[in-house]
């Protein structure tokens, strides 16, 4: 046996008012729980020859509603987690593109150095040699490196605090991180 037009109004006028709130219970939104009760009522028009109305169909239609909030609810969730997702993507790149900038002005930094406390600075910190090392290989002594290399830092401290010269610090030994 389908349902008629008469007894499908019926039926709407019977239930709206409970679907409506067992619909709010789950899902606490009004407009969202007045969209899935009218889906429901719109389904059971669309598919009117298909539903058998034989036994009761109060039961049928809750039930219908009950697992229209539950797929509602599972779609805001994959939507907060598809939104905080990006947020967090959105979060690292912002974040990736400041320890890069922030590199390159310590980079440029170093650059600005006199010649030779620029390359005694490389030496010790980007190719990772002992002061004794930078000393034969550029031929002054130990205390001349060290003289340069605390020259270098002081002039890197007035421009960027500790923690930033330490992330350079660690960024340029890979292997030490």
């Amino acid at each position: 046996m389908e349902i008629n037009r008469k007894d499908l109004e019926k039926l709407f006028k019977e239930n709206y008012k409970g679907l409506y709130f067992y619909a709010l219970s789950f899902i606490n939104d009004e407009s969202a729980s007045e969209d899935i009760v009218s889906d429901v009522f719109e389904y059971l028009w669309s598919n009117r020859t298909k539903i058998d109305i034989s036994f009761s169909i109060k039961p049928f239609i809750y039930t219908m509603v009950k697992n229209r909030c539950i797929n509602y609810l599972r779609h805001e969730d994959v939507k907060q987690k598809h939104v905080q997702f990006s947020l967090n993507e959105s979060g690292k790149n912002e974040e990736e593109e400041d320890r890069e900038l922030l590199l390159q002005k310590i980079i440029d930094e170093i650059e600005s150095f006199p010649e030779k406390r620029k390359k005694v600075f490389k030496k010790c910190f980007l190719e990772n040699k002992k002061y004794k090392e930078v000393g034969a290989e550029l031929g002054i002594s130990v205390n001349t490196v060290k003289t340069h290399i605390t020259k270098s830092l002081l002039q890197l401290r007035v421009h960027f605090n500790s923690n930033d010269l330490l992330f350079f610090i660690m960024s340029s030994f890979p292997g030490k991180k």
